[in-house]
């Protein structure tokens, strides 16, 4: 990432732009993470070059899909952002090289107190200046946690197999995108902010057009910070992904036509079909020990737009 902004720095510098001033804003983006991060909601995780960097190679395997754009729009962003104003992103805006830095800060200001005496590589940085910095930034990350919380959904999104929680989960992804690229389904998209600003650019499911297979569990091989845990096989069907709810007012059965799909197409028999008086009509039943939330169910629902089953986040 460093490097491809030092290219479009340098580009810039050819083309006559000027460098950027302005106030570095990188420090603050760490303060106001690590204030969500204590209540469980990291404001602007989704800042890490890691993550912005990783984007760009979903397009390689994920091209057809808008999210896979989406995410690789912020690195173009990051690009032309340093073109038009050299040095702005390493400067002024990475969440990385402002952490280096106020560890650095940190380590003058306590030499400084040990000495009794400010470094004098910087002397305007003093220990009080820092933590009284630190401090707001991070009472004012955990206040805007709060309001986000407030205003966020209740529901999380749909997570893939071996999740953590999701308080931990969104703290733990780098948001690196290995999992998105891992699926042979295609079935996980990047997270665009329909759930909050915490989880954007995490890994999120749908099912419209496949499901998590039951042969593999590539996706927990690949995420390196353990936001996934690892499983084998054999332990794939007691992964809970989430849980499938029917609307009979949109099932085929519901209108007295023949429809089999979604017992047909699930893995692990886990739907049956019985008559309901209230309904009168046969009406699909989940096996909640048998079923995962792999979501063949809602894969094979034939109804459209809406589909009659639909695979929602477990508790």
């Amino acid at each position: 990432m460093g490097v491809c902004m030092d290219v479009a720095s340098g580009a810039g510098r050819r083309l006559g732009r000027r460098s950027a001033r302005g106030p570095r804003l990188g420090q603050w983006i760490v303060f106001l993470t690590l204030g969500g991060a204590l209540l469980g909601y990291p404001l602007l995780l989704w800042l890490d070059p890691l993550a912005i960097f990783a984007g760009v190679f979903d397009i390689i395997g994920c091209g057809r899909e808008p999210a896979a754009w989406a995410g690789a729009s912020l690195f173009f962003a990051t690009v032309a952002l340093s073109m038009a104003w050299p040095g702005v992103w390493c400067s002024r805006l990475c969440p990385l090289g402002a952490f280096q830095d106020l560890l650095l800060q940190a380590r003058r200001s306590l030499g400084a107190l040990v000495r009794r005496k400010v470094a004098s590589e910087e002397p305007h940085i003093t220990q009080p200046h820092l933590v009284r910095r630190t401090f707001f930034g991070v009472a004012a990350g955990a206040v805007l946690a709060k309001i986000g919380r407030f205003l966020g959904k209740p529901l999380r999104p749909l997570r893939p197999p071996g999740a953590l929680p999701e308080a931990e989960f969104i703290g733990l992804c780098t948001r690196c995108g290995n999992c998105v690229r891992a699926c042979p389904s295609g079935i996980i998209q990047r997270d665009l902010g329909q759930n909050g600003l915490a989880g954007l650019l995490t890994p999120t499911l749908r099912f419209e057009k496949d499901y998590c297979r039951e042969d593999c569990v590539r996706c927990t091989e690949v995420c390196p910070s353990g936001a996934l845990m690892p499983m084998r096989l054999e332990s794939k069907p007691q992964a809970r992904i989430g849980v499938p709810e029917v609307d009979m007012n949109l099932c085929l059965l519901g209108d007295d036509r023949e429809c089999a799909a979604c017992a047909r197409w699930c893995p692990y028999g886990a739907i049956r079909y019985v008559f309901s008086e209230q309904e009168y009509t046969l009406c699909p039943q989940i096996d909640p020990n048998r079923c995962n939330g792999c979501g063949a169910c809602e894969a094979a629902c034939p109804t459209k737009p809406k589909k009659a089953i639909v695979v929602r986040p477990a508790d």
